[in-house]
């Protein structure tokens, strides 16, 4: 089932920041050629600078921009003569036929180290598109950043960039993705789990987790896990909360085993609608007290990631 998430996500985390290079001097943006959406053939040097190797994927106008505190690293590009394509936003605000029309801000996330049984050593580096600004800032509110990943393999050549996707789908907020985190799911096989959280103006947020894997020589998205957070703050005591952690439990599956999601939260009879539908009907006369719940997603081939019914659900 689809989800929607008409709301603001507000957070200190997000918060826009506007650069300028130098006084009033706005940024500028390099056309480069199609084929930076294309396959690529790609060495880089060890050791492994991953904004570099960001550099050569996306060879735009780079900046450093430094205020004070905060550092702002892009690179600024439009392609004249690429093909556009829509990707999903999860915000289900239309992010735009990318790469867009006023052109791209692509910026480094971060570098995720691996080694598989072999003896193989990865990098996969994660990146960030918005759109284009003379400031360089960040600041459309309703919609997620752009992600896309691109793994290298060590060679004595050097970093041999392995699988390559320019962008998978959008998400968070102010144009910023979260930055996705590594997950064994297999052997030698990698994950990536991005959470996203959305809410009103001054909450509740609620939030999300999306799975990014390889999958038919791509990296998509195989999984959506919705409802598994609600944060409130101290000033909202009549409303139910929870959080959540995931795992993936040893099994004989090679490759996209089980993955569990465990939900730890209050309730109250105050907030009795905003509860998952497993908890409601367990809390039926009471006041207040805990719940947990367990979520268990199992692989579908082409489908991704399904959950498992029955939930497990128990209160106290």
């Amino acid at each position: 089932m689809k989800h929607l998430f008409p709301f603001l996500l507000l957070s200190v985390s997000l918060a826009t920041t506007s650069f300028a290079q130098s006084g009033d001097e706005s940024l500028i943006k390099k056309n480069v050629s199609d084929t930076i959406l294309q396959n690529r053939t790609l060495t880089v040097p060890d050791p492994f600078d991953g904004q570099k190797a960001l550099l050569q994927l996306f060879p735009g106008k780079h900046y450093k921009l430094v205020r004070k505190d905060y550092t702002n690293e892009l690179i600024n590009w439009e392609c004249k003569t690429c093909k556009t394509k829509i990707y999903p936003d999860v915000n289900e605000d239309a992010n735009g036929a990318f790469p867009y029309e006023g052109g791209v801000a692509t910026r480094l996330m971060n570098v995720m180290d691996f080694k598989d049984s072999s003896g193989m050593q990865y990098k996969v580096i994660s990146f960030n598109h918005s759109a284009f600004d003379e400031d360089g800032a960040q600041t459309s509110r309703f919609t997620g950043g752009l992600l896309g990943l691109a793994k290298f393999v060590l060679t004595d050549s050097g970093w041999k960039l392995r699988m390559f996707q320019p962008a998978i789908g959008a998400y968070g907020a102010f144009s910023q993705c979260p930055h996705p985190k590594p997950l064994l799911i297999g052997q030698d096989q990698y994950a990536f789990m991005i959470k996203h959280s959305n809410g009103g103006g001054g909450g509740p947020f609620d939030g999300a987790y999306f799975l990014i894997a390889g999958a038919n020589g791509s990296y998509q998205q195989v999984m959506a896990a919705y409802g598994i957070e609600k944060t409130v703050d101290s000033d909202q005591p009549d409303l139910c909360s929870w959080t959540s952690e995931y795992s993936v439990p040893m099994s004989d599956k090679k490759y996209f085993r089980d993955i569990v999601i465990t939900i730890k939260g209050i309730y109250k009879s105050t907030d009795i609608e905003s509860l998952p539908a497993e908890i409601q009907s367990l809390v039926k006369g009471k006041k207040k007290g805990k719940f947990t719940i367990e979520q268990r997603y199992v692989y579908k081939g082409s489908k991704g990631y399904e959950l498992q019914l029955p939930v497990k659900a128990a209160v106290n």
